[in-house]
């Protein structure tokens, strides 16, 4: 689809703006990002060009447990405690904690065992995810990560697709309590019998780290009730507008190969921090900014060949190039 005259003009600004602010920064460019111990994160992940690669379709029991899975192996693997979790049609999300540092590792195995499963199962070979990059934000209040746990349960219904999210047919973790374990069984037709992957492999739903002063049973009440009101919410606002939900019978037909026609705003800045206090949201990313200019001084210094000690967080080049990195202190 063609830019109207006025987005073009609107894109232009935004890149003039954004080449000033680049001539203000002190230091060079970073674009890495601090990955530290035991930070809970929303990751996102689209499929290529808003295809339904992940419809459920008319045997959704399978798909459900190749990705159940899927999230369960690489969780155990890198230590990755996952809160809440809806597989969408064309996109997905998880909430999660990462307890070991180890975001990148999990997404690189998550994401490709994913894609090469669902490539087999549709007949595919080429990309399944969107070149636009993945969506990993931070909220800094509970009651934030207990919204954005209300979101990622939500998202069937918020999307039209279902009344209630436990009638999503997809993977979903809405019906789940924390400390529930649920086990898959090893997918037959993709993954090697004779090779390292288990038969059976099983995912507890972790606890988020938030409102301490409630025990489990609490805290998924509380859970339960906003995602409800949420649900409600989005009925009374579907029958005040004549909306209908699709339901389950136009989701079993739904052709995996075509592209979600809802509109979507495009050419906007992905997200890495998101509060509803702009004050919190400022104070993230001044955080952020202290540490992209401690990471551009140490590799100055690096590249110059002298000693140089990276922050807390450096990933890439502690992994790959063995450059010195502070130890992390927690706050």
């Amino acid at each position: 689809m063609a830019l109207s005259p006025a987005k073009k003009e609107a894109s232009a600004d935004r890149r003039v703006a954004n080449r000033a602010r680049a001539e203000t920064r002190p230091h060079a460019r970073v674009r890495a990002r601090p990955i530290l111990p035991n930070c809970s994160y929303k990751v996102t992940r689209r499929c290529l060009e808003r295809r339904l690669f992940l419809a459920p379709g008319l045997h959704p029991a399978e798909l459900v447990n190749f990705i159940g899975y899927c999230l369960a192996y690489t969780a155990e693997k890198y230590g990755i405690q996952i809160h809440a979790a809806v597989m969408m049609s064309n996109h997905y999300h998880v909430d999660l904690t990462d307890t070991r540092g180890e975001l990148v590792e999990w997404k690189r195995l998550f994401n490709s065992l994913l894609a090469r499963g669902i490539n087999a199962r549709r007949g595919r070979f080429d990309t399944m995810w969107s070149g636009d990059g993945p969506c990993d934000t931070q909220r800094p209040t509970d009651d934030e990560t207990l919204m954005d746990m209300v979101y990622t349960i939500t998202n069937p219904v918020t999307a039209g697709l279902v009344k209630w999210g436990r009638l999503w047919p997809g993977f979903t973790t809405e019906d789940w309590r924390f400390g529930e374990t649920r086990t898959y069984k090893r997918p037959e037709g993709f993954f090697d019998t004779d090779g390292e992957m288990p038969d059976e492999v099983s995912l507890t739903l972790a606890r988020p780290p938030i409102f301490h002063e409630l025990d489990d049973d609490a805290l998924y009440e509380k859970l339960v009730a906003a995602v409800r009101a949420k649900e409600i919410s989005v009925q009374v606002e579907f029958r005040a507008k004549g909306r209908r939900f699709m339901g389950l019978r136009k989701l079993a037909r739904q052709d995996w190969n075509r592209s979600a026609v809802s509109f979507e705003e495009r050419f906007r800045v992905t997200p890495k921090v998101a509060a509803s206090s702009q004050w919190r949201r400022l104070a993230q990313l001044q955080r952020d900014r202290k540490w992209e200019a401690e990471y551009a001084a140490a590799r100055e210094l690096w590249r110059a060949g002298k000693p140089a000690v990276f922050p807390a967080g450096t990933y890439w080049l502690a992994r790959f190039a063995g450059v010195t990195v502070a130890q992390h202190r927690p706050s």
